[in-house]
């Protein structure tokens, strides 16, 4: 009998890595607003800290040997600007990166032989073969144009502003006039508040046009389309990697005669999220088992029996959205197992194989 063992810990250590974003993005911006409003040092400080935090964040908790070498080397460098009372120069540099970034993001998608950025959520979010209207998929790419232009344009804004901040801002710390001087309270509202609440209307008024003109969409109100946008995510980023998944498979396969390597995505839309757990979804390991078998019959080259499964460990959830990596090595008789997301490990074990498995 297949047990489903969970760990709920896990779970909950899984879910607040899903909010620090979150709490980073409402955070850092309101800690430099205030500190550029008060003109407040230890505020100052503060920001650029929880903006430092919030890059590393990932890979720290991923446990990547490189960004904990990293972590003292930061730190060093926010001393070292403190001491040169240039800290605050920091605080100009996200809301123009940020943008930058985002314009980047949604823009190179929308190069010749691509598909745009929201034409790819708009199919992830598709129930399993149920096909987008072509209507929807031009308006998607639409959308997307959209979306890189108004980024352009806060980023232009943004920089321009940085620019001309006074006292300290990027002219002035090179030494050049600034033609157009205004506050650095100014500079604030706009970077760190009036920046968002934009990129919000903008997202509220699009969101409202498009559930008039597309009402059949497959989710019925606002938070409905924020959580099923949420589990696609890891999908979705898993579409910008160097190879593509297969098609007919829905993974990514690297094999050689005895081990393989399958990338799979965790359909959001899986029946077995009713009732594994309501309100929590977890893939169940029975579900998982079925996708590591499925595997080793590609490893085997056809069908293949379980005659028993002596271990079987299962450390961390897999939830919807979510992207894993089966990795396979056959040793005569028995298939040893490893499924990761990211860096953590999902599950690992070994199961034998009856005469019915064919020989790779």
């Amino acid at each position: 009998m297949l047990i489903d063992i969970w760990n709920r810990n896990d779970f909950r250590v899984s879910r607040v890595r899903r909010l620090a974003p979150i709490i980073f993005a409402v955070t850092y911006p309101l800690l430099a607003h205030g500190a550029s409003i008060l003109k407040s040092p230890g505020l100052t400080l503060a920001s650029v800290a929880i903006l430092a935090i919030a890059i590393l964040f990932k890979p720290l908790t991923e446990g990547r040997r490189a960004a904990w070498l990293l972590l003292p080397l930061v730190a060093a460098a926010i001393i070292g600007l403190w001491r040169a009372d240039a800290v605050s120069l920091v605080l100009f540099v996200p809301p123009v990166l940020l943008n930058v970034y985002l314009a980047w993001l949604f823009g190179h998608t929308l190069a010749r032989n691509s598909t745009p950025l929201i034409e790819r959520l708009v199919r992830l979010l598709q129930p399993p073969g149920v096909p987008a209207e072509p209507a929807v998929i031009r308006y998607a790419g639409r959308l997307t144009r959209a979306w890189t232009t108004l980024f352009v344009l806060l980023a232009t804004v943004n920089l321009g502003l940085a620019a001309c901040a006074t006292p300290g801002g990027l002219l002035e710390s090179i030494g050049a006039p600034t033609p157009l001087p205004i506050s650095r309270s100014v500079w604030s509202l706009f970077a760190n508040i009036l920046n968002y609440v934009i990129v919000a209307a903008f997202f509220l008024l699009e969101y409202a046009y498009r559930r008039r003109r597309f009402p059949n969409r497959p989710y019925r109100n606002l938070p409905e389309f924020l959580r099923l946008a949420a589990a696609a995510g890891p999908a979705l980023a898993a579409t910008f990697g160097p190879r593509p998944a297969l098609e007919a498979l829905g993974t990514e396969a690297v094999a050689s005669l005895e081990t393989l390597e399958i990338t799979f995505d965790v359909p959001i839309h899986h029946p077995a999220f009713a009732g594994h757990f309501p309100g929590m979804p977890v893939l169940p390991a029975v579900v998982l088992l079925e996708r590591v078998i499925e595997a080793a019959e590609k490893l085997c080259g056809g069908p293949l029996a379980v005659v028993e499964m002596p271990r079987a460990k299962f450390v961390s959830p897999l939830v919807p959205g979510d992207r894993a990596i089966i990795r396979l090595r056959r040793e005569r008789d028995f298939v040893h197992f490893d499924v990761r997301r990211g860096a953590n490990r999902v599950a690992q074990g070994v199961f034998r194989i009856g005469e019915s498995g064919a020989s790779p």
